[in-house]
């Protein structure tokens, strides 16, 4: 897997949303952050997104629309490697 661009997608994703999480949602963030460092491949990434798509969205103004952008992405780049 290819972290630096898997970072590049979500980070990437996340800045096309319209805010910042507040600082309530920082912490959950932040743990969200380490658990997706330290996943070792993209359908573990997939999993996790999946699971927290209600705090990511409501944190960063994110779509559904957008947000199923950058799994389409992840999903591609990881079809792409297999």
């Amino acid at each position: 897997m290819n972290k630096d661009r898997v970072r590049s997608i979500i980070e990437t994703t996340l800045t096309a949303g319209s805010k910042n999480p507040g600082l309530f949602d920082l912490p959950k963030i932040l743990v969200l952050k380490n658990k997706l460092e330290s996943c070792s491949s993209i359908n573990e990434v997939i999993t996790i997104l999946e699971a927290n798509r209600n705090l990511i969205s409501k944190s960063f103004g994110l779509s559904d629309a957008t947000f199923n952008d950058g799994l389409v992405k992840l999903k591609d780049m990881e079809n792409s490697i297999a």
